[in-house]
């Protein structure tokens, strides 16, 4: 589960009917959470323009690492802007630099209760779903109903393989993935510490014209200490903590402006830090105790995100939201 959530948030808009993916409900990346530091999304003309609302692009590229194992994803999509793309993101105050706080594990309270608190062209519906595809209640936003667009293919340029065409994909709700895959790619095809850029000629009587854009993927990331070692089950690897001392961590790739999330993850909760993209952080000792490790190393879990956020434009966009992560998800165990 926690591969599949990392996996979607690097492609947020990738999921068919099968899996309760839907355009109209769900994040279409670069929005990020309040304590990232930054956001991926950008309204090109500032203000919602509701009878001329233009197009939504959005460029999903990353990699998940997690038991060993590689995920590669690049997904990407067009849409009508909608009002909800240009308000504020009011999750939450942004976490200071360097610093770490307790998640709050409560449920927000929903945007809204019935259609009449929303625009008129919105409706007030769940925003997220459970792993069956059925709304959960209690997240309702208001959201426009739309659909994906089919605009012609898009070109990616970056990669170790060669340039990549994404193209419309029914499969999977209209989002944009190499063809015939749901929007993952064979390992080894992403290239790190390299600037892609992306292109397309657009449709013009869909309100689009030829776009640009292009996004930065930082070195790869790559946890140095504490040392990967077996957890007392072949072929399981992750690191030990010891909950009295604080968690040391360090690692590679640093660019040196850029920041990171990292994430623990107990039996008793969990804690977010927003961290300078330095090469080292430390996790508090009395919040790695808060946390309460569990005996199985299963059950803990050190993620570390690092998002970067890139730049589309083009005739008829009025937002983009174009995104890179790289995850790393290692089990912990608890060590005396």
């Amino acid at each position: 589960m926690v591969g599949l959530s990392a996996a979607a948030a690097i492609a947020p808009a990738c999921g068919g009917e099968e899996d309760g993916g839907d355009p109209g409900t769900t994040s279409t990346g670069g929005g990020g959470s309040s304590g990232t530091g930054g956001s991926g999304t950008g309204g090109t003309g500032g203000t919602f323009d509701p009878d001329n609302p233009g197009i939504h692009v959005f460029l999903s590229l990353g990699s998940v690492l997690m038991m060993g194992q590689s995920i590669e994803l690049a997904v990407a999509g067009f849409m009508p802007a909608a009002r909800e793309d240009f308000e504020p993101d009011d999750t939450g105050d942004v976490i200071p630099i360097d610093t770490c706080v307790v998640t709050d594990q409560q449920q927000p309270p929903p945007g809204c209760t019935s259609d009449e608190q929303c625009a008129p062209e919105q409706d007030c519906i769940p925003s997220e779903k459970d792993d069956n595809g059925n709304p959960i209640p209690g997240t309702e936003e208001c959201t426009t109903p739309r659909e994906m667009m089919d605009v012609g293919p898009l070109t990616l340029e970056g990669f170790l393989t060669g340039p990549i065409d994404l193209t419309y994909n029914p499969g999977q709700s209209g989002a944009y993935t190499v063809p015939g895959t749901d929007g993952s790619l064979n390992a080894g095809t992403l290239a790190f510490d390299t600037t892609y850029t992306f292109h397309g000629n657009g449709d013009a009587g869909q309100g689009l014209g030829s776009f640009s854009g292009q996004i930065a993927l930082p070195p790869a990331l790559e946890l140095t200490s504490p040392p990967l070692v077996e957890l007392g089950m072949p072929g399981l690897f992750g690191v030990e903590a010891n909950p009295s001392q604080d968690l040391s961590l360090e690692w590679s790739g640093a660019t040196g402006d850029g920041e990171l999330r990292i994430n623990l993850t107990g039996s008793a909760g969990s804690i977010d830090c927003r961290v300078a993209d330095d090469g080292t952080f430390g996790i508090p000792a009395a919040m790695v105790e808060g946390v309460e490790l569990a005996d199985m190393a299963l059950m803990n879990m050190l993620t570390l995100d690092r998002p970067t956020v890139g730049t589309a434009s083009g005739e008829g966009i009025t937002f983009h939201a174009i995104d890179g992560l790289q995850t790393l998800l290692i089990n912990v165990a608890k060590v005396q």
